[in-house]
């Protein structure tokens, strides 16, 4: 019973992710060593009321034997289940009264009972407020203290019966909430040793059941909890098995403490100390010297290319910290690495001798299982801190990720322990498993930051540039020793053994490329993992395959990735039958009748990664994959289709650039097999695959369409657009949007306002996936308009752009400018493209109603809102002021001139403009913005005097400012840098030519600025006959 508890209790190590109840061990399992009173804290004496009654004791007796036989017999009937409990509740309640908490068998009883009743989840809850008896909540205020001459063992007894109540209950005691903070910080700061080592472990799990899932509502203990648990782990020795125990308790609070996200402050306030207490324990007893340990000297540590920064080692003698700060008292850790005499590993105790041969194996046994649930526990923690904190844990990979300079065919080059050697070669395989998990975890939101991973061609030459070395070729030898450790790790698995822990080393190795870009990494390192897990795709475990297939499309998916597999595992092999390339495996697999469903899956999907890279190497096999497509399309399982599908549409997708004449005939066949009759199906969701197919044909090879084809496509497209699945109509809107760009069918006014109104109304879908859809296809409409006039095509724009269809758009792109944030840049976008295309007379009609509110519309966005809205805003209003039409600046001449000297929203726009070229940390706006001022080719444009005057000067601020910014932008910006500087000085040059000079507006052109101006113009090639003549010239001089 105890050991079926207690491996129901660690479920959570497991990955379950529930946290640990209690210890559940029976007290008969723990060794009985003397019973010596103890100084204990003075109210765990009033948990249990004495007033012993014999019959009592006899009803918990039986109570006792009904809850050891588990909830099996009581879950077949509910209410004779919630009878049970009401019963059990109010014996609790009697017994907190009547029992005596002076003897210890009452004690003890009470104890096993409320463990017992709890712990099997036949009572889950309390009711802190009782409406019939008053103590009914289990006395809990009364059971949380013992007389000070009540012997150790009752207190244990008491506090695991204490954590099993506790457990998510902990939010109805927020009355006795302090009380128990007290009692429970105390116990866990009991004095060292064998004999409170129990008591503490007992009191840190009461602690974590206490404030489990209690959000923020005792925030203001949290800080006293973190210190606690920090200070358990940093002045724990763990030489004797009991405070081992303690400090596994210790470890897995840790990790959930960790984890709250309302705690994340506490993480990172502290971040080297807790990440140094952590490495401490999870290399606790660890084995490096199997298959992963080389020599040392081949370490990038052990040749001084890199410090590793220190963290706790396993001796008695621990040296002060001399640091400040909220955690200045804890412990210090020191260097392993500066002594080779220092283990790691746990050394052997005297007392290890004084066994038998079996009972030192037994002991060995037992002591392992202790250290990997230390071990265990502490990637647990670690885990936790990735997951609330990945950017702050950056700096302290070298923590636990060693580096390397050696070649990538090396097996692996350190001696030193890290992730990587838990992974590859720690005894207990939940470690192992463990390990793989947490280290695909830290690797999920560190894309960036592998990103400035930077690999020498030479390292050799390492050693002579010590402590020289960049970040970036730091994190270069971290990403190589990732692919070296894990490569060597999955060549010496075996797989028929330990499957479990194959599979997760390969969502490990997923994890390491897709993230890793390889940019400026030496070419082959990628192929460093994929050499050691290809074996595992012939494999006949299916989630081996499953997982292989995985990692096979993540590798796939990287770009830059892409030119070693292209010619190393896709380009078909001179020996085809001893080694075939993965192409020929990916076949075999969709065509295998008895492949399991999930593996056939992961192999489409794998397919549609080489598709969307590799379009030449599917195009030749084409044949093939069109057959095996047919097939799929009587497949009895969806998902098999689905991935088929998606396998087409991401090679038509990759293909859609080609514009040979056999494109349309590859269409007009694929549409008539695979496509075209997915629009009678009932299921919405392929009708969405179907929508998602066609958006991807080319113009070119849509007019290359029979015309049955072409309006039979249209049809069904408008069609779906009207289905009531939400993703079926988010998908006819993209579809939509695609096709109104096209110029034949441009030229069509009907069908443009089919489109238009059809988009339009989607714009109010209550489905938010729906309407960013159907905004993006109304942002393409407002470009098609533009195109529409760009091209000269004005007879179409006039018969297609009614009133009453730019005031549908108008008025939708407007609400759409105020929906939620994924929409509103297209909206900004249609807005600006209609305001381009609209008519004089529209203008002058709709100038106080819509067009009014539109450019204000406009203005709001260009000076708040997300960078993406204000860049779209700018872009929006140079396009309204690409309208010769549009009202800005005097109105003297026009028939604006009845209403004042200057359009109302003039300055205002100006300024908006400004203000985005002062203000705005994002270059790109500002380069937007400029543009926007450019547009203007007369002075009257720019409003009056004060107005034009005040834009020149802001702009020759702005070029001075943009040198004194230097080093106030972040590192993204500046690669723009140099176009801003360049559209600065054209637009202060266009204006300056627009208002005659300077003079006029009582400015001075400092004479540097002024050189620059003159050199920012853009260089003017000299006409063909000047080119011709100074050809001529030359020639005749060679002559």
């Amino acid at each position: 019973m105890a050991n079926a508890s207690r491996q129901r209790h660690y479920r959570h190590h497991r990955g379950s992710g529930q946290p640990r109840r209690t210890d559940g061990e029976d007290n008969s399992a723990r060794a009985p060593g003397p019973r010596q009173k103890e100084s204990v804290p003075p109210v765990l004496g009033d948990c249990l009321l004495s007033q012993g009654r014999q019959e009592l004791r006899e009803d918990l007796v039986k109570l006792l034997d009904r809850a050891k036989g588990g909830r099996a017999d009581l879950a077949k009937d509910a209410a004779v289940s919630q009878e049970f409990s009401k019963s059990a509740q109010e014996k609790l309640a009697l017994a907190c009264i009547g029992m005596s908490s002076s003897t210890q068998e009452d004690v003890e009883l009470m104890s096993k009972v409320v463990f017992a009743l709890f712990n099997n989840e036949l009572v889950k809850s309390f009711d802190p407020q009782p409406k019939a008896t008053p103590n009914s909540n289990l006395g809990i205020p009364n059971t949380t203290s013992t007389q000070a001459e009540t012997i150790q063992r009752s207190q244990v007894d008491i506090l695991r019966a204490l954590s099993a109540v506790l457990f998510e209950n902990g939010a109805m005691v927020n009355d006795a909430f302090p009380d128990l903070i007290d009692i429970l910080l105390g116990a866990c700061s009991s004095p060292r040793g064998q004999e409170q080592s129990e008591l503490r472990r007992m009191a840190l799990n009461c602690l974590a059941n206490l404030v489990h899932k209690t959000g923020s509502l005792y925030s203001t203990y949290h800080n006293r909890i973190y210190d606690l648990l920090l200070s358990n782990l940093t002045t724990t020795s763990y030489y004797e098995v009991g405070t081992m125990v303690s400090l596994s308790s210790t470890v897995r609070r840790k990790d959930r403490a960790s984890e709250r996200k309302e705690d994340k402050a506490l993480s990172t306030r502290s971040m080297p100390p807790l990440v140094d207490v952590i490495c401490r324990f999870m290399f606790f007893t660890s084995d490096t010297t199997g298959h992963l340990a080389a020599t040392p000297s081949s370490s990038a540590f052990s040749i001084g290319v890199i410090k590793r920064s220190s963290y706790a080692t396993p001796t008695s003698s621990i040296a002060t910290s001399t640091s400040t700060g909220p955690l200045s008292g804890l412990p210090h850790v020191s260097d392993i690495y500066g002594d080779p005499s220092l283990s790691i590993r746990r050394s052997i105790q005297s007392s290890d001798s004084e066994y038998s041969d079996s009972e030192s194996g037994v002991h060995q046994a037992q002591r392992m299982q202790h250290d990997g649930k230390v071990r265990l526990n502490a990637l647990l923690c670690l885990q936790a801190i990735a997951r609330a904190v990945p950017k702050q844990l950056q700096p302290h990979w070298p923590k636990f990720l060693t580096t390397s300079a050696s070649s990538p065919t090396a097996l692996a080059t350190y001696k030193t322990p890290s992730l990587l050697s838990l992974m590859g070669s720690d005894p207990i395989p939940t470690v192992r498993t463990a390990a793989c998990i947490v280290l695909g975890n830290i690797l999920e939101s560190s894309k960036q930051y592998l990103a400035m991973a930077e690999e020498k061609s030479q390292l050799s030459g390492m050693k002579s540039h010590a402590g020289i070395l960049t970040l970036s070729e730091k994190v270069g030898l971290m990403t190589r020793e990732l692919h070296v450790g894990v490569a060597a790790a999955m060549n010496n698995v075996d797989s028929t053994i330990e499957p479990t822990v194959v599979i997760q080393m390969i969502k490990c190795a997923t994890s390491v490329v897709a993230n890793c870009t390889y940019e400026k990494m030496r070419r082959g390192l990628a192929l460093t993992i994929f050499s050691s897990i290809r074996r595992f795709l012939d494999s006949d475990e299916p989630g081996l395959q499953a997982a292989t297939l995985l990692f096979m499309t993540a590798l796939l998916s990287n770009t830059i990735a892409q030119t070693d597999l292209r010619e190393t595992i896709l380009l078909p092999s001179q020996n085809e039958t001893t080694a075939p390339n993965l192409l020929s495996q990916l076949m075999d697999l969709i065509y295998g009748v008895d492949i399991p469903i999930p593996v056939r899956v992961e192999a489409w999907n794998t397919l549609s990664a080489i598709a969307r890279h590799h379009f030449v190497v599917i195009q030749s096999s084409w044949p093939r994959f069109d057959t095996a497509l047919a097939i799929e399309q009587d497949a009895d399982d969806s998902r098999v289709r689905t991935a088929g599908l998606l396998f087409l549409g991401e090679f038509a997708k990759s293909g859609s650039g080609a514009s040979s004449p056999s494109t349309s005939d590859w269409w007009k066949d694929t549409l008539e097999r695979h496509i075209l009759n997915l629009f009678s199906e009932d299921s919405p969701s392929f009708k969405a695959l179907g929508c998602d197919c066609i958006s991807h044909i080319s113009a070119d090879a849509f007019n290359g369409l029979p015309n049955r084809l072409e309006v039979l496509i249209m049809s069904l497209i408008l069609g779906t657009a009207m289905d009531e699945n939400a993703t079926a109509r988010a998908a006819a809107c993209r579809a939509i949007g695609v096709f109104i760009l096209f110029p034949s069918l441009r030229e069509d006014c009907t069908l443009i306002v089919d489109m238009a109104n059809t988009v339009l109304d989607l714009c109010g879908d209550p489905n938010l996936n729906v309407r960013v859809r159907a905004s993006w296809a109304v942002g393409n409409l407002s470009d098609s308009l533009v195109l529409l006039k760009s091209n000269g095509q004005d007879a179409v724009l006039e018969e297609a752009l009614t009133l009453s269809l730019w005031t549908k758009i108008m008025r939708t792109a407007l609400a759409v400018c105020q929906d939620n944030e994924k929409l509103k840049s297209n909206g900004i976008r249609a807005v600006g493209g209609l305001l381009r295309v609209t008519f004089e007379g529209i203008l002058e009609r709709e100038r106080h109603s819509l067009v009014k509110e539109a450019v204000y519309a406009l203005i709001k966005h260009m000076e708040q809102g997300s960078l993406k809205g204000r860049w779209n805003a700018c872009y929006a209003m140079q396009n309204a002021l690409l309208n010769p039409d549009f009202p800005i600046g005097s109105t003297a001449g026009t028939s604006y001139a009845l209403d004042s000297d200057m359009v109302s929203w003039t300055k205002d726009v100006y300024c908006a403009l400004l203000q985005a070229i002062q203000q705005s940390k994002n270059f790109k706006v500002r380069i937007n913005a400029c543009a926007a001022l450019t547009v203007p080719k007369t002075r009257a444009k720019f409003g009056d005097q004060a107005l034009f005057r005040n834009i020149v000067q802001v702009l020759m601020n702005a070029v001075q400012n943009l040198d004194n910014e230097q080093g106030q932008h972040e590192f993204g910006e500046f690669q723009y840098r140099g176009q801003l500087e360049t559209k600065l000085l054209r637009c202060l040059d266009h204006l300056l030519q627009v208002s005659g000079g300077l003079s006029k507006l009582g400015l001075e052109l400092d004479p540097t600025l002024r050189q620059r101006i003159l050199a920012s113009r853009p260089v003017v090639a000299p006409p063909i006959d000047s080119i011709q003549q100074l050809t001529n010239k030359v020639e005749t001089l060679v002559v």
